[in-house]
């Protein structure tokens, strides 16, 4: 389809889809003319039409968006005034209308409502009656998140209520596996779901709400009654073409006391159950400390890669829940994990300081076991006393063959490389929490940490094909052997006590430290014979104490947080008899103003200054092989790289109509960790060091949303810029990368006609430095259609994109056509399933990045096509 034609469809559907729609909007008043906040309207359709609901805000305003020529039986209520009930047909054009109610003389007796309402609002809990929004052909949550106002669900599971991500997914107020949201959505059946919360500022400790500030946004799935004390689930099996399999159990035992949950998935298609994210949540998520250790680690390595060509996929996870009594629960998970893939990759390479072209390809066969555990006890002895304890592990075992074939000035050379990775985490935390009186709660954490990885890199080659500078036995077998091992143990104490002076005053006092104790070893070895200069041996510790005093005030709707911290930190290192030591005391200052406009309308302005340390691979004082071309040598005087952040978002969101999502972030790096390479032909030799000049980056965005009950629009615009140094063989490289960033897209959520999903972006990259320039464009199309017809359901997505980079002169198009068609009868446990995935059989997608030293262009081949039949069966 051309570009015109798609943008005139959009067009068409979006002018039609106003055309049919009326607003009525107004003000919801008591007898004496006073706005009343939080009121409820709804307006219930006769025939035609979906039903319309609101929430008068702070003002007392309302907005219905209606259909045409359709009668409306209204119902507008409010906590202690007596509930108005009228018919209403719609205007021939946008009206306003307003409303008065009465008091109610007897509120304080019982009332008996007829109807469930379907959405209510108090403070931050939005519950969801489902019902009112379901039409009972739903097979999963997600079919049922998709029609709730407000909420949005993405094909990767993520889920967003008024345009924030939901962090943690509860059942009955239970944690969901790691509450993590893609297994839940893509997992628990829809016709179990009584309502749905949404809890904005969550906590798991009640009485800490409105003490400790929280991000996080979680959703609770309450069970239907009839289900509390039940088994459920579904069992998917299928067969396709190229002895292709799928087999997913779900199944879930819910009682009063004890719950189970098992998920498995065992296929040899190109799904994937645990992906890096679930890794990433399972591991505690990113924060600014453990970045680089998460980012760096083998195993995350080795799970961001998505993309190959022949996969056997198994993966169990068992979930288990118990409430022993009142005071104490226990609930655990086991996830087990074994991945065999195949994958290539063909890269082309420029080496911009000698303007050296490398083409490799890598042929790719990876085999990965994970086995993940956690076990956590909750004791609340009293209703203001809390403790929690959990221990999780981990263990992992990596092994991975690349077959390289490199042309490298029309010599082409072939060699292997074998990585052997295994890695094993403990990790022990302890948090005691007790509300002494209305004004004080103190909270204390102890956690501790163990991790162990050991990592072998062995290159087999005919040739020599690494730097000159590593004295290398030339041979007509050469087998280069790299090993190195990591222990890493921490632990960490923190005292927090939470003083409310008055209603408007807080004030809290941190004190704690954290003591590190690193293990570093590494050697090269050449049939079995160590090579000089390439062996580490390097114990690390580290000890910081901290302390910090934050003032948070209230100022009519918005909240003032200062913060001052001072962190001392100290190290020793000692590397092969060489002795290092650094100390440093700093101030970290932290400002937010969060502003609560009106209960739709909120600015937040954040300003922090935070650090981070050398890692311990950065401060050995000898060499080690990165890869076959790259040697990274370590600086022991590294010091600490500190982040100015500022950021200013505005949230203006209305569950129909327009809502409006600017925001603007902007970061200094000042003393940063950065590597100097001393580079000859393809060869890097490696130093970090702390450089004067600031890296800056600049990110923008401004995402504008229409809502309205049968659809949705949202176009959003993102800019982003980035300017740093680097240094190449002594001399200074400035680089400036810039990215521009424009989507737009539509969603409808019609119940008896077709629904389309429509998404198209355009990304334009230019990214420049002192030796190269890349100017890139990639446009990216997305299109799904799903429709119902009595007992069946079809599904069907197009995927497209074009990639264009201008220094290479070379372009690429890829599509993707997947398509499903499902049958089940009403009242059968039965269902059947024909899926087809790759339909047009795509080879590869192309892609470019522009490094200190080099510009890459990577060809990355992609899962062929793939038929599959399931059965599935509901229990």
């Amino acid at each position: 389809m051309k570009k015109p034609h798609l943008i005139l469809f959009f067009i068409l559907n979006f002018s039609c889809a106003i055309s049919s729609q009326i607003v009525i909007k107004g003000k919801i008043l008591d007898e004496n003319n006073k706005p009343l906040t939080g009121a409820n309207i709804l307006a219930f359709p006769n025939n035609k039409g979906k039903l319309a609901h609101n929430v008068s805000d702070n003002l007392g305003n309302y907005t219905l968006s209606l259909t045409k020529n359709t009668t409306y039986n209204t119902s507008i209520s409010f906590m202690g005034f007596i509930t108005r009930k009228e018919t209403l047909n719609t205007p021939k054009k946008d009206s306003i209308i307003n409303f008065i109610l009465k008091e109610d003389p007897n509120k304080l007796e019982e009332i008996v409502i007829k109807y469930k309402i379907p959405v209510r609002i108090r403070k931050d809990t939005t519950t969801y009656n489902t019902d009112a929004f379901t039409n009972g052909k739903e097979r999963k949550l997600k079919q049922v998140l998709k029609k709730l106002p407000g909420v949005e669900v993405d094909r990767k599971g993520n889920v967003t209520v008024k345009g924030k991500k939901v962090t943690t997914l509860l059942v009955d107020n239970k944690k969901f596996f790691t509450g993590d949201t893609k297994l839940a959505v893509n997992n628990i059946p829809a016709d179990v779901i009584a309502k749905i919360d949404v809890i904005e500022d969550y906590h798991e400790n009640a009485f800490m709400k409105g003490l400790e500030k929280s991000d996080e946004i979680a959703m609770n799935i309450s069970l239907k009654e009839d289900k509390k004390k039940f088994v459920f689930g579904d069992i998917e099996a299928g067969l396709g073409i190229k002895n292709r399999y799928v087999l997913h159990p779900a199944i879930f035992k819910y009682s009063p006391k004890t719950n189970y949950s098992f998920i498995g998935d065992f296929n040899n298609t190109n799904r994937k159950s645990f992906t890096l994210r679930d890794y990433i949540n399972f591991d505690g998520g990113l924060d600014m400390n453990n970045l680089k250790e998460v980012i760096q680690s083998p195993v995350v390595k080795l799970l961001r890669n998505q993309n190959f060509t022949a996969s056997k996929h198994k993966f169990g996870g068992f979930n288990m829940q118990h409430a022993k009594n009142e005071k104490l629960s226990i609930s655990s998970f086991l996830i087990a994990l074994s991945d065999k893939t195949n994958g290539r990759v063909e890269n082309f390479r420029n080496y911009l300081i000698d303007n050296i072209t490398e083409r490799l390809r890598e042929d790719e066969s990876n085999n990965q076991n994970l086995f993940l555990g956690k076990i956590q006890f909750l004791y609340k002895p009293e209703e203001n006393t809390r403790i929690k304890y959990y221990t999780k592990f981990e263990t992992t075992s990596i092994n991975q063959t690349i077959e390289n074939n490199r042309d490298l000035a029309n010599s082409v050379i072939n060699f292997n490389e074998n990585n052997l990775i295994n890695s094993d985490k403990i990790n022990s935390y302890l948090k005691a929490e007790k509300k002494f009186s209305t004004y004080h709660t103190s909270q204390a954490i102890v956690n501790f940490n163990f991790n162990k990885i050991d990592d072998s890199t062995n290159w087999l080659t005919n040739t020599n094909i690494f730097p000159n500078n590593i004295p290398i036995n030339e041979k007509e077998s050469i087998n280069v052997l790299k090993k190195s091992s990591t222990e890493k143990f921490e632990y960490n104490v923190a005292l927090k006590h939470f003083w409310i002076l008055d209603n408007v005053n807080h004030l809290y006092f941190n004190v704690g430290n954290n003591f590190e104790q690193n293990k570093f070893k590494s050697n090269l070895l050449q049939d079995n014979i160590t090579i000089s200069n390439f062996s580490n041996n390097l114990k690390h510790n580290q000890f910081t104490i901290f302390t910090s005093i934050l003032y948070k005030k209230l100022i009519g709707d918005a909240i003032f947080t200062a913060e001052l911290k001072y962190q001392n930190y100290y190290r020793t290192s000692l590397d092969l008899n060489n002795n290092s030591s650094y100390q440093s005391n700093l101030l970290l200052p932290k400002i937010e103003i969060d502003w609560d406009i009106t209960n739709r309308k909120k600015l937040i302005f954040k300003y922090n200054l935070t650090n981070t340390f050398p890692s311990t691979r950065q401060l050995i004082s000898n060499n080690i092989l990165n890869n076959y071309n790259n040697i990274y040598t370590g600086n022991t005087d590294l010091k600490e790289t500190f982040y100015h952040f500022v950021s200013l978002s505005y949230r203006n969101y209305k569950t129909y109509g327009w809502s409006f999502y600017p925001s603007i972030y902007y970061k200094i790096r000042n003393n940063q960790v950065q590597n100097i390479f001393n580079t000859s032909t393809i060869f890097n030799v490696i130093n970090p060091i702390n450089i004067d000049t600031p890296n800056k980056s600049l990110t923008t965005n401004f995402r504008v949303v229409y809502n309205y009950k049968y659809w949705k629009a949202t176009v959003l615009t993102e800019y982003t810029n980035s300017n740093y140094a680097t240094f190449i063989n002594n001399n200074k490289i400035k680089s400036n990368n810039n990215s521009f960033l424009t989507r737009a897209s539509f969603r409808t959520v019609y119940d008896n006609k077709p629904n389309i999903d429509f998404s198209y972006s355009q990304t334009h990259k230019d990214n420049t430095n002192s030796l190269f320039s890349a100017i890139s464009n990639l446009s990216n199309l997305d299109v799904a259609v799903d429709y119902e017809y009595e007992n069946w359901k079809f599904k069907t997505e197009y995927l497209y994109n074009f990639y264009k980079n201008n220094a290479t002169k070379n372009t690429n198009s890829f599509n993707e056509l997947n398509a499903s068609f499902f049958y089940q009868k009403e009242n059968s446990p039965w269902g059947f399933e024909l899926l087809g995935t790759n339909i047009g059989n795509n080879i590869s997608k192309l892609n470019s990045t522009l490094f200190s030293n080099l510009f890459s262009e990577r060809r990355t081949f992609v899962f062929p096509r793939t038929f599959v039949i399931k059965a599935i069966y509901k229990l």
